[in-house]
């Protein structure tokens, strides 16, 4: 597992304690990775991930999962059981719902 450091890309704000949205873009390197949104956002309500780059049959599925801040991303291949073993080249592109607090 490999903690990866998300690249704000776009931010629609609405207004501090309101739901925004914000697209991030990370690089994963591991077959399960997270991403620690914390000075982004107090609480996360949806994900929505998907690769952009580096799609094969060694890495196909991504499968996100949330804890209060924190996204888990599970990776893995085409038979959608095993877990991924190649990032060569991939992105993955977040779009994440919460709210921020003022932050």
């Amino acid at each position: 597992m490999a903690a990866l450091v998300p690249t704000l890309v776009v931010s629609r704000d609405a207004g501090a304690g309101q739901v925004k949205e914000k697209i991030f873009t990370v690089t994963p390197s591991s077959a399960s990775d997270t991403v620690d949104l914390s000075g982004y956002f107090n609480a996360l309500y949806a994900v929505n991930a998907y690769l952009t780059a580096g799609l094969d049959a060694n890495l196909t599925y991504l499968i996100p999962s949330i804890s209060t801040t924190t996204l888990t991303i599970a990776q893995v291949k085409a038979n959608g059981s095993t877990a991924a073993s190649d990032w060569a080249s991939a992105s993955i592109t977040l779009i994440v719902e919460g709210t921020d607090a003022g932050i």
